[in-house]
């Protein structure tokens, strides 16, 4: 083999393990890391079931609004791939990666406006590194986030940008114009990304004085691609700004001491040990953005940054660090704000790629042979960074977040598990469940496949209630399964009481299910209809431990919306004098009603001699209704 091959061969190294770094980080135990799927990512997937059903959006109303790209890109894989987990982080992933290979171009076009090729390409494959083994962006890249679309958008976007004013190529103007205007299309931090070109040339101007005709191309690009969302929020201001009102520091009683507090909570993330994001959806919390390997040569990197200012290639550099940091700036509910400031990278990384390179350059000019052990103590502590680092990353990962006790339930793992039961049952099997959440995301989408603009309709075959305090069967169907998600579960005795033929079936790990069989009747019947929704056919008097009453409802009449049914039970002396009371939502909420249902409900109280007879309390937003008293018998 020639040397010039050898060497050609040995280029290649870094690229490759670069790019085995980046793919095992972010592709190894994708099957189970993160465990379940929770709603913030379920929601993605949510209305990405929308645009399968043909419903076409520019922009997603639900938590708060969403931009369109991730969801299209969602729907995409649920098309070709089923409604998973992993298909619903794939869009992210690939993201992830492709991310990797455009901040390597973005680096090297940046730094050949003042470095030779060689020394350019070294400064972006450092970068590049850097961002491979960070645990921000595994973490990042691993879960079904909009967010991950950014950095990619923003990296392909400079690439072309720095691209086009080395070359002067107007199509390459054109594209990068195109390109960036797609940021406001993946995540709301993603408008700053004009606000920060913007800035940048408009400095330019003011410092260099030189025409910058071209750029008229990039931002006639720009305007077409952003306008469609532009008009969108020009007919609907309020979703423009709905989302950051919802966490804005202007809602906090000293809006400049939160802006305080906001910008050194969010700086300190990046080097400071446990002041990271505390999130443990997005970070292992408190683990800052550069471990300790990494944060000296970041703080180094900045300085190097600050004191060559006056070129124009820090000035972007400093500037996009400060401006896409922003958005994190102005959030008061959580402070770091990681997620909100993913639009620093990939240019964040470039700092600590600037101290290494800057370190590298030094030592390398110094041929004295008496300094050649500071030259070879350099390149080894460079090493050294990126092999500590890289380890600590896979740990913290692997082994310190994925062994996280809360961390399964954390994201949603009992929902994913009983969707998937939901899935092994026949098609027309009646399902009853109870679970804390009432219609979580997770559920409705894994387990219900129901869109967004079907979340609110009234349940068919998959029901859910509040088995803690009330059981429902079925007029039409007798062999419904009834399924309790952890400790949503019937107490032993009442279901021992009300169900007395109930036969256990399956067990998960947040689980188990039963056939409920035929209610135990009512000790005394009654026929009462005192509100046209319900009819009251009976009650039972239990005076053993736990003491308590249930009363027996059967369904007349589906109310048109969702508002909750709030019951109360009053227990009065011979005089009519209130003895004792208990108050409770009614543990089936309208949604899940079907005509002819029967619906149990109990009240675990004191049954003191006194109490003779008995009312019920029926109130339903503004309506309210009161039954006569009735002889508890």
């Amino acid at each position: 083999m020639s040397n010039q091959s050898t060497q050609r061969a040995i280029n290649w190294i870094p690229v490759l393990l670069i790019a085995l770094a980046a793919i095992l980080l972010r592709v190894y135990a994708l099957d189970r890391l993160p465990p379940g799927l929770f709603g913030d990512e379920a929601v993605e997937g949510l209305d990405a079931l929308d645009v399968l059903a043909g419903n076409f959006a520019i922009w997603f109303h639900a938590h708060l609004g969403r931009e369109p790209i991730y969801v299209y890109l969602v729907a995409l894989a649920y098309a070709a791939f089923g409604i998973t987990p992993l298909a619903t982080r794939l869009p992210a992933i690939i993201a992830g990666l492709l991310t990797i290979p455009a901040a390597f171009f973005l680096t090297r076009e940046w730094a050949m406006q003042h470095y030779s090729r060689e020394r350019a390409t070294r400064l972006a494959l450092l970068a590049t590194a850097l961002l491979a083994i960070s645990f921000w962006h595994v973490q990042m890249t691993r879960d079904a986030h909009r967010d991950t679309l950014l950095p990619l958008v923003e990296a392909l976007g400079y690439w072309l940008l720095w691209r086009a004013l080395r070359t002067g190529s107007w199509k390459t103007y054109a594209s990068a114009g195109a390109v960036l205007g797609l940021a406001i299309y993946t995540y709301s931090p993603g408008r700053f990304v004009p606000v920060f070109v913007v800035l940048f040339f408009a400095v330019e101007l003011l410092v260099r004085n030189q025409p910058l005709s071209k750029l008229a191309i990039a931002a006639l690009a720009a305007i077409v691609v952003m306008l469609p969302l532009g008009i969108y929020f020009a007919q609907n201001p309020v979703q423009f700004s709905r989302r950051f009102e919802s966490v804005s520091i202007l809602d906090a009683e000293s809006p400049p001491a939160a802006l305080a507090a906001s910008v050194a909570g969010n700086l300190a993330q990046f080097v400071v040990p446990d002041a990271g994001y505390q999130s443990k959806h997005y970070n292992l919390p408190g683990k800052p953005v550069f471990d300790l390997f990494i944060a000296p040569w970041f703080l180094a990197g900045l300085v190097v940054a600050i004191t060559r200012w006056k070129r124009p290639e820090y000035r972007f550099l400093l500037l996009w660090f400060a401006v896409m940091l922003v958005p994190a700036f102005l959030t008061a509910d959580m402070i770091p704000k990681a997620v909100r400031a993913l639009g620093v990278v990939p240019g964040v990384f470039i700092f600590p790629a600037l101290a290494m390179d800057w370190a590298a350059d030094f030592r390398f000019q110094i041929s004295d042979f008496r300094f050649r052990f500071l030259r070879m103590a350099t390149v080894s502590l460079i090493a050294l960074s990126f092999a500590g680092s890289a380890v600590w990353t896979a740990y913290d990962y692997f082994v310190t977040w994925a062994n996280m006790p809360e961390l399964p339930l954390a994201f949603d793992a009992d929902m994913t598990e009983v969707a998937e039961l939901i899935q092994r049952q026949p098609s027309d099997q009646p399902i009853y469940i109870s679970s804390q959440v009432y219609r979580p995301p997770t559920l409705m989408l894994l387990g219900r496949h129901v869109p967004t603009t079907r979340y609110l309709e009234r349940a068919t075959r998959i029901k859910e209630f509040d088995a803690t305090s009330a059981l429902v069967s079925s007029a039409r169907h007798s062999d419904a399964l009834y399924v309790w998600v952890r400790e949503q579960t019937p107490p032993a005795v009442w279901l021992a009481r009300l169900a007395p033929h109930a036969v256990p079936r399956d067990e998960g790990t947040y689980f188990a299910t039963i056939r409920l069989g035929a209610l135990a009747s009512p000790q005394q019947r009654v026929d009462l209809a005192f509100n046209p929704l319900l009819k009251l056919v009976g009650y039972s008097r239990y005076s053993d431990e736990p003491r308590g009453i249930a009363l027996y409802w059967q369904v007349n009449e589906l109310p048109p919306d969702r508002e909750d049914l709030q019951a109360a039970l009053s227990l009065a002396d011979a005089r009519g004098a209130l003895v004792t009371q208990d108050k409770h939502k009614f543990g089936v909420p309208p949604l899940e009603w079907a005509i002819g249902d029967t619906i149990v409900e109990w009240y675990a109280l004191d049954l003191p001699e006194t109490a003779t007879q008995f009312s019920i309390e029926l109130k339903r937003g503004a309506l309210w209704w009161q039954s006569p008293a009735l002889i508890l018998k």
